[in-house]
């Protein structure tokens, strides 16, 4: 056990050495890592969930050609949890390669999610589905991933 964490940490401080980036890097261009690449992009969303807990935004800004997005849910949470989502969609999403192998995409997932099932069991779905969001499991699950009634 021991060998394999002093390799692991003796490949991570070549990397560093080299100058490479870590594999974050390399999942921009080709967004390979799906297990990596969804859940990294929602831990982006803690600042603007906090600052959405505080005050709400006035509404997210919609992409043109783009079809709205279902109402904001009711609760204070649920609320928040949709504005980080939205905040997501607006800002970070263009700026990224699509890397979601499922159909509907996570976003819109988290946000049906939110608006059929509130903060509690929304957020829970939410979450399940991006820790399985990679490709083997999208390809067991026939890549689509509905939310349950």
């Amino acid at each position: 056990m021991t060998s394999s964490r002093e390799s692991r940490q003796g490949r991570r401080r070549k990397r560093r050495e080299n100058g490479d980036e870590g594999c974050c890097a390399g999942m921009l261009d080709t967004c390979v890592g799906f297990r990596q690449c969804c859940p990294e992009m929602w831990l982006t969303l803690l600042p603007a969930l906090f600052l959405a807990l505080l005050r709400p935004s006035p509404g997210p800004r919609r992409a043109p050609g783009r079809p709205p997005a279902p109402g904001r849910p009711p609760g204070r949470m649920a609320g928040a949890l949709y504005t980080a989502v939205q905040y997501y969609r607006a800002e970070i999403s263009p700026s990224r390669p699509p890397c979601c192998p499922y159909t509907p995409s996570c976003s819109t997932y988290a946000v049906k999610a939110l608006g059929r099932h509130g903060a509690l069991r929304g957020g829970r779905l939410t979450l399940a589905r991006l820790m399985r969001c990679r490709p083997t499991a999208a390809r067991r699950r026939g890549f689509t991933d509905p939310v349950p009634d």
